[in-house]
């Protein structure tokens, strides 16, 4: 069965802070090397660290090429946290959280590579993708049909796709 979320299908961009977050060994450390460089930084907003990009599907589904739904996510920095986070797009453009993961310590320790930050976001996604496949328990491009018309009617089932990510849902956790 081909995939739609692999490797080589998920466009990854790594920013200035992805190179900061590869030097760090947690949490303090990449606050000591954010402080040494000339990036501004302000608690109240979010910062991009690395993105994957849209990974479009449905297209078919369309006249447009500009109106179908796609899959992004990315590490960022907000509220002084490292987070991972999915978002999921309808064919109007709306975009909706779906998943939210607070990095913890060891985690930014093991990230020593720009390989490191695309593996870890590529094989999350991987994961989002067997969700989808077993939530809907049909071959792809009807799971992904499925997946993208409960987009588009707000009735996504998150608790049966989700389940399946290996890292916790854990912003609650933080606040």
């Amino acid at each position: 069965m081909e995939k739609i979320l692999k490797n080589d299908s998920v466009n990854i961009q790594i920013g200035q802070l992805g190179n900061i977050l590869i030097q760090s060994k947690g949490y303090e450390e990449f606050y000591n090397n954010l402080s040494k460089c000339n990036i501004e930084f302000n608690e109240a907003k979010t910062y991009e660290i690395a993105s994957s990009g849209f990974v479009d599907f449905n297209q078919h589904l369309y006249e447009d090429i500009n109106h179908m739904n796609s899959i992004s996510s990315g590490i960022y920095l907000e509220r002084s946290l490292i987070t991972y986070r999915v978002f999921i797009w309808g064919s109007k453009g709306e975009g909706f959280e779906i998943f939210k993961h607070v990095f913890i310590g060891e985690e930014i320790f093991n990230i020593k590579t720009e390989n490191d930050i695309k593996q870890y976001i590529a094989s999350h996604l991987q994961e989002l993708e067997d969700g989808i496949l077993k939530t809907y328990n049909e071959g792809i491009k009807e799971s992904f049909e499925k997946f993208g018309m409960a987009i588009e009617n707000r009735t996504l089932p998150l608790q049966s796709i989700l389940q399946f990510l290996t890292i916790p849902n854990n912003m609650n956790d933080f606040r």
